[in-house]
């Protein structure tokens, strides 16, 4: 994202890049699941840009793409 973005709901450019997702409870890891040795399946953390001036979420992304995503 260019660092001159701006918020599609507010025109802020006030954005908090990069924050990372966390679960609070038992629920499990959040993110997107990818395969790992083709046997294991784990998760790719979420991240999330943030406009501070409406508190909306601009984007959701992952930091590496080149994995075996589970699909369907």
């Amino acid at each position: 994202m260019p660092a001159e973005s701006k918020c599609p709901y507010c025109g802020s450019t006030d954005i908090v890049r990069d924050v990372t997702l966390r679960s609070a409870g038992v629920a499990g890891d959040i993110g997107l699941q990818h395969r790992q040795a083709l046997v294991f399946v784990v998760t790719e953390a979420l991240y999330a840009d943030l406009c501070k001036a409406c508190g909306s979420i601009t984007r959701f992304h992952v930091k590496e793409t080149d994995r075996k995503w589970v699909t369907g």
